[in-house]
């Protein structure tokens, strides 16, 4: 038996931004601050280096410098996630290994994205190679494939994974297909994580209640979830609504996590800086547009925490 049998991540995960200076360095400083508003806001665990953290415009110094930075801020009240994919998969054995090294409770991996694996069963090698580099840490493939542009069968990928992958637990899936990841439920011992923010409420009705979202919507998904798994299913509704209204809003403005990161800002009071090139930094004038639609939609006390 693997020391990862029976291994399952709480519900609610964040996907924290990675907070930069005005120049484009990595600020550390800003971690314990971020952290403590996590907790407070309901998050059991953070998903680090993900796709809202620019992991792939970080060079792998800063990727493991970030993943400690965040096991020390969270200071054993959060589950670490560390997300090791790249485009290299000697790079991501490099960050397994390291995830591992520093107690990392699990590891996150997507398909490495420029060379493309042809198939399923290359897909699994890759994926045992990179997870096989940490045997002692909980696996979960992340399926984002519209950014990756890898589009798989991710039922058989995953039953093929699971007698490669002794270590595998479940499937992060990004990719807005909700019949997919309801498939994965029928693999043994598969656990689903819903990566977008506008389904959660279909995922619940379909038994998946872990969910991996930007870090402003710890409230508001966690309210979410307990009234539909307490049976007041108009409440769970009432705040996909308001889920719904902040995406639009965020899509009205160019969707990117340029704008995701502004609104975070604004929703929270803290700062995690611009975003990384050949991401697009906001100007003033499109920050403050965004300020202003989420002040008209009265949506600024939606992310601050119960305590204030």
């Amino acid at each position: 038996m693997a020391k990862t049998d029976g291994f399952r991540l709480k519900d609610m995960v964040a996907a924290p931004f990675t907070p930069f200076t005005a120049d484009g360095e990595v600020n550390y400083n800003i971690l314990d601050d971020y952290a403590d508003y996590i907790v407070k806001t309901n998050f059991t665990g953070i998903f680090v280096n993900g796709t809202l953290g620019e992991g792939l415009s970080l060079t792998l110094l800063e990727r493991k410098s970030l993943a400690e930075g965040w096991v020390r801020a969270s200071r054993g009240r959060l589950q670490i996630i560390v997300h090791v994919g790249a485009t290299c998969v000697r790079d991501s054995q490099e960050l397994a290994r390291h995830a591992e090294e520093i107690g990392a409770t699990a590891i996150a991996g997507l398909s490495p994205s420029y060379y493309k694996p042809e198939s399923e069963e290359i897909l699994v090698e890759t994926m045992s190679l990179i997870a096989g580099a940490a045997p002692n840490t909980p696996f979960y493939y992340y399926d984002i494939n519209f950014f990756t542009g890898l589009y798989i069968n991710i039922r058989k990928f995953m039953e093929l994974a699971k007698a490669r992958i002794p270590t595998l637990r479940g499937l992060k899936n990004s990719s807005r297909e909700i019949p997919g990841s309801y498939d994965c439920t029928f693999v043994e011992e598969c656990q689903v994580l819903v990566g977008t923010d506008v389904q959660y409420l279909s995922y619940l009705a379909h038994g998946i209640s872990g969910v991996v979202v930007a870090s402003y919507l710890g409230n508001l998904f966690d309210d979410m979830r307990r009234a539909y798994q307490t049976g007041d299913t108009a409440k769970a509704l009432e705040h996909q609504n308001i889920a719904h209204k902040i995406n639009n809003i965020r899509n009205k403005h160019g969707g990117g996590i340029n704008v995701a990161k502004a609104m975070f800002k604004i929703l929270t009071g803290l700062d995690a800086g611009p975003v990384r090139l050949p991401l697009r930094s906001l100007k003033a004038d499109e920050f403050n547009a965004i300020r202003g639609d989420l002040v008209d939609a009265g949506l600024t006390d939606v992310s601050l925490p119960t305590d204030q």
